[in-house]
């Protein structure tokens, strides 16, 4: 994967970093990533970038139930005493199985051979200053709605009163077409229905204005326009 497009780069590069680049196209970019010095700069800008999104999610401790129900099923009966009946240790094995199935996980999803995945399409909209605000990434080629997963890396300040309306750009002379309201958290996912998932498949890109509380009583952008993107294939 030797992409040249500026914007194609940067949106593999944070597609990448959030996990959403999958099957074959995480593959070459793993590739890629060993002689290209260019993209492990953009991947390690972008792991950087998105680090303090991970100190916003706090861990959570199971309930005490929780584990003595699992204690029961495995071992219905036995004594509460000894090694197998031990909280501690199962504690500690439910933490290694997890691990393991991760592990596989992504061996299954990196490195084993599978069937051809729907083509991910992945917008990364800036502001004027070029610096990348969010990004929107769906899978195409498939049947139903399309579902768009919204990431916001950085913002502005949303003033009381107001929202912000994505809009997908139909390319040419057509107009825009509302995708919903977002908002400041870090993910979201919007729905788009399946009579207009061909027209999301194909849009030459995406913008975002601000609008008032509840979204544009056009059913077009009235207010500024504060990030766009242009759409690229993974």
């Amino acid at each position: 994967m030797r992409a040249r497009n500026p914007q194609l780069r940067e949106a593999l590069a944070a597609e990448y970093v959030l996990g959403t680049l999958q099957g074959a196209a995480r593959r070459r970019m793993e590739r890629s990533l060993k002689d290209d010095p260019g993209m492990r700069r953009l991947v390690a800008a972008w792991q950087e970038r998105l680090a303090p999104l991970g100190e916003t999610i706090e861990p959570v401790e199971p309930p005490a139930q929780v584990w003595r129900n699992i204690q029961a099923r495995i071992q219905p009966g036995a004594r509460r005493a000894g090694f197998w009946a031990n909280l501690r240790f199962w504690r500690g094995a439910s933490l290694v199985s997890t691990a393991l199935a991760v592990a596989l996980a992504v061996y299954l999803a990196i490195l084993a051979p599978g069937p051809s995945a729907p083509q991910t399409r992945v917008v990364v909209l800036a502001g004027q200053q070029g610096a990348p605000a969010m990004t929107v990434s769906w899978q195409t080629r498939q049947k139903g709605p399309r579902r768009l997963r919204v990431r916001v890396v950085s913002h502005d300040e949303m003033k009381t009163g107001t929202a912000w309306e994505l809009w997908m750009l139909p390319g040419g002379d057509r107009k825009p077409v509302s995708l919903g309201l977002v908002d400041t958290r870090p993910t979201q996912e919007l729905v788009v229905p399946e009579p207009r998932a061909q027209a999301i498949d194909d849009a030459a890109g995406m913008a975002m204005s601000v609008e008032p509380a509840g979204g544009s009583p056009t059913g077009l952008p009235t207010g500024p326009v504060i990030y766009q993107g242009f759409s690229s294939w993974l």
